[in-house]
């Protein structure tokens, strides 16, 4: 059901999320650190919201995030080892 909830409304943190993905991983050679970055990045911009909003911000913006860049890592890290 969260799965659902993400996709309708944090489609353009998804697609933001893709699109820093892939710059970052043009940019350092190593899998791991673009999902470290934009975790990173994220969590300061989670401190920043209202301590009222942090939940809202934490499940639609921060974790859509977060999993769509490490999924993105992980599908890059699976199609390079079994080429």
């Amino acid at each position: 059901m969260i799965i659902l909830l993400w996709l309708y409304y944090s489609k353009l943190y998804i697609l933001g999320s893709l699109l820093i993905t892939f710059i970052l991983n043009k940019v350092t050679n190593k899998l791991y650190l673009p999902p470290l970055i934009i975790n990173m990045v994220a969590v300061i911009l989670l401190f920043i919201i209202p301590y009222q909003d942090r939940t809202y911000a934490m499940y639609f913006n921060y974790m859509p995030t977060v999993v769509t860049s490490a999924l993105l890592n992980l599908i890059i890290y699976l199609l390079r080892k079994y080429r």
